[in-house]
């Protein structure tokens, strides 16, 4: 196969297509058998990087004897949400003082923490939107928050999903816009078992009503954590214990 047609691969895995390329690429999905062939070959390849190294943070969560979350497919069509809840468990510094020395902007500061990416797109369906959460994402681990929500949105959108929402409410919240973070994960329904838990969820909305001040909805959200008994409800406890 053509060189050129390698780089038009490596692009699209990079997240550097341009459009005139996406077209391309398109094209040759649906017309290039050979083309067609090595895109998913090193679809797998990339896969099993990703697969290993997820496996290697299972293996550091069963060492600290934390409680995973049940993996899930996602019923989207083009991609799927890996499984584990991951370290959001977030090393912190011992508190000098009493609690109440401690804002609501302080702790917020102190323990938050975005998730971790543990989503793969998939090829199936429209290239376009896969292509444009694949960057979006890509964009979200390099911390470019609000680049990565503009195109969330805009899948969001198209194909609303449990974690095009989810990953673009902590991007508010990392663009200090809590209110838009509570809205979304406040209209989804999260199941028990999920890559993103409710539990994962309580936690969230709860930095998202410390981020406003709201001290006692905050405090509601933590106490259901800390009530949990999973990976984040000694967190949950220490910042119950600060705030009050």
């Amino acid at each position: 196969m053509e060189t050129d047609k390698y780089l038009l691969i490596e692009a699209y895995f990079t997240g550097e297509l341009t459009a005139n390329q996406n077209k391309q690429l398109e094209w040759l999905l649906q017309n290039d058998a050979e083309f067609t062939e090595a895109f998913h070959f090193e679809k797998e390849v990339r896969d099993t990087i990703v697969y290993k190294e997820r496996q290697k943070i299972k293996e550091r969560l069963r060492a600290l004897d934390i409680q995973e979350a049940k993996p899930i497919r996602n019923i989207s069509p083009w991609w799927y949400a890996a499984a584990s809840v991951l370290l959001l468990i977030i090393a912190t510094w011992v508190f000098w003082g009493t609690p109440n020395s401690s804002s609501t902007n302080e702790l917020f500061t102190q323990y938050m923490e975005p998730y971790p990416n543990v989503i793969t797109p998939k090829v199936r369906g429209d290239v376009t939107t896969e292509h444009r959460m694949q960057e979006a994402m890509a964009l979200y681990d390099r911390q470019e928050y609000d680049k990565a929500a503009n195109l969330m949105v805009a899948v969001y959108t198209d194909e609303p999903s449990d974690p095009v929402a989810f990953y673009l409410a902590i991007s508010y919240l990392m663009m200090n816009k809590p209110s838009e973070a509570i809205r979304l994960l406040n209209e989804r329904t999260w199941k028990v078992g999920s890559v993103f838990s409710p539990t994962v969820i309580h936690w969230y909305v709860g930095m998202a009503y410390l981020h406003q001040g709201e001290r006692e909805k905050a405090l509601q959200r933590f106490q259901l954590v800390a009530d949990s008994g999973d990976s984040l409800s000694g967190e949950a406890s220490k910042l119950i214990e600060s705030l009050k």
